[in-house]
């Protein structure tokens, strides 16, 4: 392995992990970024190019190598299953780019980044909340669907619990916009009605 080829490999991996690194910092809908995560994805291009080079270059390091990844275990729990999409892609980029198929690598980097961004902006416009109505036993169902309806004709119904004399009811509804003022005006006004609380979903999240 000459010095020219081992700096060009790596600069490739460099590239394509600040690809990874920007797609994974735009295409983030999470609540709390890790930014070393994200800088992590790029290290593991690096790291996977190198190792890539070794078991090109020689038989019997390959066989080592095998070896000798074969006993690492990793424990770390992932938080969010999205990250795992950027572990496995830092991975196959670096395979690609240590055994010097550059042009799988570089355009499956950028069609996937191009996927992965799409994805991402679908889901930041079409917007799922939570609405939890809470009111006296005489609040029904009913009544919450025509309120609702001329805003947000799809709404869902998840729960309806009576307690007493209180009742609490929980919907669903799906906008490519924020809240609508004029909606939470007229559940306000809505007889039987104490308060109301909307809550936006993010993935397993609700925040």
């Amino acid at each position: 392995l000459s010095v020219d080829k081992i700096l060009f490999v790596l600069c490739v991996s460099l590239l394509l992990g600040a690809v990874i690194f920007i797609t994974y910092r735009l295409a983030y809908t999470g609540v709390n970024y890790n930014s070393r995560f994200n800088a992590g994805n790029v290290v593991i291009v690096l790291i996977t190019s190198v190792i890539m080079l070794m078991i090109s270059s020689n038989m019997a390091i390959s066989l080592g190598m095998v070896g000798a990844l074969s006993i690492v275990r990793f424990r770390t729990a992932i938080k969010d299953p999205s990250d795992t999409i950027y572990i496995f892609w830092a991975i196959v980029e670096g395979l690609c780019v240590g055994a010097e198929i550059y042009k799988l690598a570089i355009i499956s980097t950028v069609f996937i980044a191009i996927v992965l961004l799409a994805l991402s902006y679908y889901a930041s416009v079409q917007k799922k909340y939570l609405v939890i109505i809470r009111g006296t036993k005489e609040l029904n169902l009913e009544q919450v669907r025509s309120v609702m309806e001329p805003y947000y004709p799809k709404m869902g119904v998840r729960a309806t619990n009576y307690i007493g004399d209180r009742c609490d009811i929980i919907c669903e509804v799906s906008a490519h916009q924020e809240i609508k003022e004029e909606a939470v005006a007229a559940l306000r006004d809505c007889a039987h009605v104490k308060g109301v609380n909307w809550l936006l979903e993010m993935g397993e999240r609700i925040g």
